[in-house]
């Protein structure tokens, strides 16, 4: 389970389509939470991945599998001029292939003012948002 969503994850860094449409069942679907969005198909997967503007490097930060049997990944997507974001993404297989996949992005953005050091106890705001690669 884990090595396809590995798989995956490489086959989309390496922009290869041919093997990130292999990770996928013929009727898989994805859904993009933050922004309601949601595709139907393994092409349809694909080709969003496909046409999305390039630029982009993917780095898989974690990977867990969770006891209901879904994988979760958690990749960091940085993309010059355009900024720095994370997206958890709950996998579920069916005969070794993704069927669905929940993805929650987030960009990296600054706190707001009210969160500072001397405001909250215990408080620290890391420079650098990059958490550690776990194999």
């Amino acid at each position: 389970m884990i090595d396809r969503i590995v798989m995956f994850w490489q086959a989309i860094q390496a922009r290869n389509w041919e093997t990130m449409r292999a990770c996928l069942h013929e009727d898989a679907t994805l859904s993009w939470w933050a922004s309601g969005e949601h595709f139907s198909g393994g092409d349809a997967i694909v080709h969003v991945n496909r046409i999305y503007p390039e630029g982009w490097s993917i780095t898989l930060h974690e990977i867990n599998p969770l006891p209901d049997g879904r994988v979760h990944s958690l990749v960091r997507v940085d993309h010059p001029g355009q900024g720095v974001f994370f997206a958890n993404s709950f996998f579920t297989l069916r005969a070794g292939k993704i069927q669905h996949a929940d993805e929650y992005w987030s960009d990296c953005v600054a706190p707001p003012a009210w969160r500072s050091e001397g405001a909250l106890p215990g408080y620290r705001q890391e420079g650098e948002r990059r958490p550690p690669v776990r194999p």
